[in-house]
């Protein structure tokens, strides 16, 4: 939002401040500033001049030699321009002036100097194409700057509108003022809502329905106008602010717009069907032409104003050109109205246009203005040009004229709040100045009624009032005090602890790289893994469709995230840890929470290279099982399952002492092509609910045992398998012989080849050992080998 000084002193004296305090004060105490800037600097050095004569340049056909004066020096000129004459006054960029990124130079052309250079409406930012040098009228005053002309000599504030998205109050220069004022101590010597306007008896047949669909609704018929330019006042103050004038009507709705920070609206009552309004919701598929030349199709969330049951436009947010003010209006209707905020918000959202008017009425106006802004309005245009206009009786109604909002507080509250000691006068001098009434119960509790203009979103609670008086106060003046608190143990929280550790162990171990992704999901993503759509619970704020319902899955933002990155890097290893949310009993009960590690990492191997897939998923079936072993879990196996989002030929769970603790596999080739994945992809999740407790019973057991200063050995042992047959069998033989030196076996490598048969495959098992007594022997060696291989054939296995 942009702010004009100019604009903001004809409320408040603000002279009489330092500026570069006054900053400070906005700074610290009221918003954020972006920028301040001098409004068209460059201009300075352009000022007005009259050409008192015009010659031919003896050196070239197409230019001239001027000579003109700004009424104390005379300037030579050398020009190509053809729409000027002597007598003309027209503005002249003097040396060092810099336009359109250049700068003008005294320089010589063709051997004649030329001292600057006369300027067109496009050089000067007052058009977007102009097809010659600008000619001012004849009784414009000689040697002035164009800032000084245009009214341009003014500084403007860029407000960072963040800072003020819950102060719908300072969204105008008036609101503004006041609230600087009472920051500075200073008094308003101007209020525009107390513009005191005669309405003439009668309606004019002007009849507005009174509904609940707005808090307040005003139109008057007002006429006898003419439409012409507006006063250079008007034009400049708007343009300062970013606005373009139109005509001396419709500037004084924008005007107003900046001026009080409510809008306002004019409709050609000539251009409407009737004379009744209406605040209706439109019909399904209902279209109409706006002022922007666009036709949305509008659903029924969004909010209308009709006329004689005709939509003439979006409340709140856009008029229709239909209706609009043209060059031959004589007559008006000005609407005066306030709306819900929420129903702009939805109007916003549905059409996707952000207006002036919109961006303020969503934030939540007060009702209270409206008849007020139309005294003000009818007061502007006279002013600019319409002196003689009738206004009538403006017609509607107000549901909100009776609210009031009175806050209880008390001093040892706002003590305990801010940590500084104020008075009773204090506060009601602070107050006050803000513009509460403060009335005192006894030496302790008072109450404080809110302002109108900050009374319905902004202050309603004591603690809007410890913000109130905190930042008038100025946040700096509170002294800083050490914290007291007790010195205790922390809780110990081993969930958090078993996230912290397994989130180290997937980034160091595994090097996964962690992503975050919303908790919100569409209805079809969430029933990923097969849950039912009873289980599902829908968000109760309006989303759209792809952010509906509360997840049950991490796989689908999973997924896209590999989606999006698999094109970008060869390794795509990412991980999640979130929360997954199931309604799992009927009624309005709430969703049952679980959390989870999930995972998902991308083939490096081409779809149909089997073999290296195969192999892949074996060596990520071995980093995850030596994950469990860093979390101190020495006793999980791997067992084959059934899983919808996985392929039937690669589902794994990892059980320990009968408990599921993770599910891992092949993405179902069916969710590959559905997510537009190039690679196969590897995917699985850790149940933490479940995991927490087999670690606090399991994993914080001590299994540490001194290392053996013997090196270590190992066996290899290839196994020629039917196709179908799972590997781990032969594994958990193994492990049951309980041989003293094994540490580990694991499956290394899975082969396959036509010299070996169809259906058949070779598993390479490796068996590592360590002693920690003596060093092995090739007896011991060989003694472990026949064991294993006798295990083997006894279990029906060749050998390879």
């Amino acid at each position: 939002m942009k702010l004009s000084i100019n604009w903001i002193k004809d409320f408040i004296p603000l002279d009489s401040i330092p500026f570069p305090s006054v900053i400070e004060k906005i700074n610290t105490s009221i918003c954020e500033i972006d920028e301040v800037t001098d409004y068209q600097a460059h201009l300075t050095s352009v000022i007005t001049v009259k050409i008192l004569s015009s010659n031919k340049h003896p050196n070239a056909e197409k230019l001239s030699i001027t000579q003109c004066t700004d009424g104390k020096q005379n300037y030579q000129i050398v020009t190509a321009a053809t729409n000027i004459n002597v007598g003309d006054i027209v503005p002249l960029a003097l040396p060092g002036t810099k336009l359109e990124g250049k700068e003008i130079l005294s320089s010589e052309l063709r051997g004649v100097l030329s001292q600057g250079m006369y300027c067109s409406e496009k050089e000067l930012g007052l058009a977007t194409e102009s097809s010659g040098v600008l000619i001012y009228p004849n009784h414009t005053t000689l040697g002035i700057s164009i800032r000084s002309l245009y009214d341009w000599e003014d500084i403007i504030l860029t407000i960072d509108n963040k800072s003020i998205t819950h102060r719908p109050d300072l969204w105008s220069h008036f609101g503004f003022a006041r609230e600087l004022a009472s920051q500075l101590n200073l008094k308003l010597r101007f209020n525009p809502l107390e513009i005191q306007e005669t309405f003439t008896g009668g309606s004019g047949g002007i009849e507005v329905l009174s509904n609940q669909n707005a808090h307040a609704y005003f139109a008057v018929s007002i006429t006898n106008v003419k439409v012409s330019q507006s006063s250079q006042k008007i034009k400049s103050r708007l343009s300062k602010c970013g606005i373009r004038s139109i005509n001396n009507i419709v500037d004084v709705s924008n005007y107003i717009l900046l001026e009080v920070g409510q809008p306002t609206h004019f409709f050609d009552r000539h251009r409407l069907k009737g004379t009744q309004f209406s605040v209706e919701f439109a019909k399904n598929s209902e279209t109409f032409p706006l002022l922007d030349e666009t036709n949305p199709l509008l659903t029924p969330e969004i909010l209308l104003i009709r006329n004689s049951g005709e939509p003439v436009a979006i409340a709140g947010v856009m008029g229709g050109s239909g209706s609009a003010v043209i060059n031959e209006t004589i007559d008006l209707v000005l609407e005066s109205a306030i709306f819900k905020r929420e129903d702009i918000r939805k109007s916003i959202r549905k059409t996707g246009i952000r207006s002036e008017s919109s961006v303020r009425y969503e934030k939540g106006l007060d009702p209270n203005t409206c008849l007020p802004v139309i005294r003000r309005a009818i007061s502007l245009l006279k002013e600019n040009g319409n002196p003689q206009l009738v206004c009538l009786t403006p017609q509607g109604f107000n549901h909100s004229s009776e609210k009031s909002v009175i806050i209880e507080s008390s001093l040892s509250f706002l003590d305990s709040k801010i940590g500084k000691a104020l008075n009773k006068t204090e506060i009601s001098e602070i107050l006050n100045k803000l513009g509460f009434e403060v009335n005192f119960k006894d030496q302790d509790v008072f109450t404080a009624k809110v302002p109108y203009y900050r009374h319905n979103y902004d202050v309603t609670i004591q603690e809007d009032l410890v913000e109130e008086i905190g930042r008038t106060i100025g946040y700096a003046s509170i002294a800083t005090k050490p914290l007291s608190l007790a010195v205790e143990t922390p809780i110990r929280n081993p969930l958090r602890e078993l996230e912290r550790k397994i989130k180290f162990l997937f980034s160091t171990q595994l090097n996964f790289s962690e992503v975050y992704n919303y908790s919100f999901s569409s209805p079809k993503e969430s029933l990923i893994e097969g849950e039912t759509a009873e289980h599902l619970l829908a968000i109760s704020n309006e989303m759209p469709e792809t952010h509906s319902v509360l997840r049950m899955s991490l796989f689908p933002g999973l997924i896209r995230q590999a989606v999006s990155n698999q094109d970008r890097f060869e390794t795509v290893d990412l991980f999640e840890l979130g929360r997954t949310y199931h309604k799992l009993q009927k009624g309005n009960s709430l969703a049952e929470e679980s959390r989870w590690i999930a995972f998902i990492s991308l083939s490096q191997a081409k779809p149909n290279d089997l073999l290296s897939i195969e192999s892949e998923f074996v060596a990520l079936r071995q980093r995850l099982h030596e994950l469990f072993l860093g979390l101190n879990l020495l006793q999980g196996t791997w067992e084959k399952t059934e899983k919808t989002y996985l392929h039937p030929n690669g589902a794994l769970e990892y059980r320990y002492k009968g408990n599921t603790l993770c599910e891992f596999g092949i993405l179902h080739t069916r969710l590959v092509d559905e997510y537009d994945l190039r690679r196969r992809a590897y995917i699985g999740k850790i149940d933490l609910l479940s995991l927490v407790n087999v670690w606090e019973d399991e994993g914080r057991i001590s299994h540490f045992r001194a290392p053996s200063q013997f090196p270590q050995g190992q066996l290899d042992l290839s196994l020629l398998m039917d196709e179908s047959e799972p590997t781990d069998p032969f594994l958990k033989s193994v492990s049951a012989l309980k041989i003293q030196e094994m540490e580990e076996g694991f499956v290394q490598t899975i082969f396959r080849s036509n010299q070996i048969g169809e259906g058949k495959k070779s598993v390479t098992y490796r068996f590592k050992l360590m002693s920690y007594e003596k060093s092995f022997s090739q007896d011991r060696f060989k003694e472990l080998s026949d064991t294993l291989v006798n295990l083997a054939k006894q279990s029906g296995y060749q050998l390879r």
